[in-house]
């Protein structure tokens, strides 16, 4: 009986057998989050045959999930997460040929001082927003700019950043969650109309995110309701205000 080869494109075997590649320098970004997934080994050593041996794809070009498992049981390796900082690049490894799917194991510290040896996923780490205003635009405006062609009240243009910042303040917290709130909308439509809020649509970049408060509109539904500074289309600052409620 004849074995039958399977012929798979050469990009592809590469990132089957990818080489782990030197340490060199340390990643753009050295510290990871506490809410970002790592990967922790009881040792270099370890973390190395974790990222040698058990970082792969798999015959579809999709990351092997089973071989990383076995490789956690096998190395004493361990989902984990941050803070930490890394102190020291020990290697790298690129499954694919694109921007994404570059690891690096790493010696690092925890906020106690201690050493811990583990694996991440430099791209994603160095792409992970820290701040408040980067998490929300991450959300909501991916690329800095909030897009709105279909109106539909979720976006209002008001008379200047500063209103629509003070409209916000001006809209009292629930009373009772999970029900409506009508003194809220009371009070929201009485804060839009004052700051000179209008529905609006289209594109704006957004420089600054400030303050939110939640409308209780039923039973886990709602309203997200957030100052924003921006630009318009003609470059000139404008106030905002965003339903940012994604349920």
């Amino acid at each position: 009986m004849t074995k039958t080869a399977i012929a798979l494109p050469l990009c592809l075997m590469a990132a089957l057998h990818a080489p782990v590649a030197k340490a060199g320098d340390l990643p753009a970004q050295r510290d990871i989050p506490a809410d970002l997934s790592t990967v922790i080994c009881p040792d270099a050593d370890s973390a190395r045959v974790m990222l040698t041996d058990y970082f792969a794809l798999d015959t579809r070009g999709i990351f092997d999930t089973s071989r990383f498992f076995d490789g956690l049981k096998a190395t004493r390796c361990e989902q984990a997460s941050g803070p930490l900082m890394i102190r020291e690049a020990l290697a790298r490894k690129q499954l694919r040929q694109r921007e994404d799917g570059h690891y690096l194991a790493y010696r690092a510290q925890r906020p106690d001082g201690s050493s811990v040896f583990g694996i991440v996923d430099e791209t994603l780490n160095d792409r992970f927003p820290r701040t408040a205003q980067a998490q929300w635009l991450a959300l909501h405006a991916p690329s800095g700019r909030l897009i709105n062609h279909n109106g539909g009240g979720k976006l209002y243009l008001c008379r200047s950043p500063e209103a629509a910042a003070g409209a916000i303040r001006a809209i009292p917290k629930l009373r009772e969650s999970g029900v409506a709130n009508p003194h809220q909308f009371r009070a929201r439509d009485r804060a839009f109309a004052e700051a000179g809020c209008i529905m609006a649509r289209g594109e704006f970049r957004i420089t600054a995110v400030g303050r939110a408060i939640f409308v209780s509109t039923g039973y886990e539904t709602g309203e997200e309701w957030t100052a924003l500074e921006g630009l318009d289309a003609q470059g000139r600052k404008v106030g905002l205000i965003f339903d940012a409620w994604v349920m």
